[in-house]
């Protein structure tokens, strides 16, 4: 069998057939829903400032990206973010959110929400760095 193997850009359609074909698979095999949960926050003058990218596959939610703007931090908008989409999950039966961040990132701000760790990798990206795994149930 002969084959062709390229490297593709997430927004291109081939990301989207792959993606698409793997989600499919999933609920062939599965009985539960899939879609996407996400928000963005923007400033007076419309400029997106913010933002939570996630996914639900049943009864769980899988928070892909968690930004605000450096010039926006400390203003509760990575608090109310996290507020919309248990909000979300909670009207849409979610039993669990979950989620990974770096220790350069904020696993102190998902702890301080609720979340817990349920599993780390050491020595990642690089030397020194950590990346955490957590989860809240709702």
């Amino acid at each position: 069998m002969n084959y062709q193997l390229e490297r593709v850009d997430c927004e291109s359609d081939e990301y989207g057939f792959v993606r698409n074909q793997l989600i499919a698979y999933n609920l062939k095999n599965v009985d539960a829903s899939y879609d996407f949960i996400n928000f963005i926050v923007k400033n007076e003058s419309q400029k997106i400032i913010g933002g939570l990218l996630s996914r639900r596959f049943g009864e769980g939610i899988f928070v892909e990206m968690l930004w605000v703007d450096e010039g926006s931090r400390k203003l509760g908008l990575g608090s109310r973010l996290l507020e919309e989409i248990e909000q979300a999950g909670r009207h849409q039966n979610v039993k669990l959110i979950y989620l990974d961040t770096f220790s350069f990132q904020a696993p102190d701000f998902y702890k301080k929400h609720g979340f817990e760790v349920f599993g780390t990798l050491e020595d990642f990206p690089v030397q020194g760095c950590t990346k955490y795994f957590l989860k809240k149930t709702l």
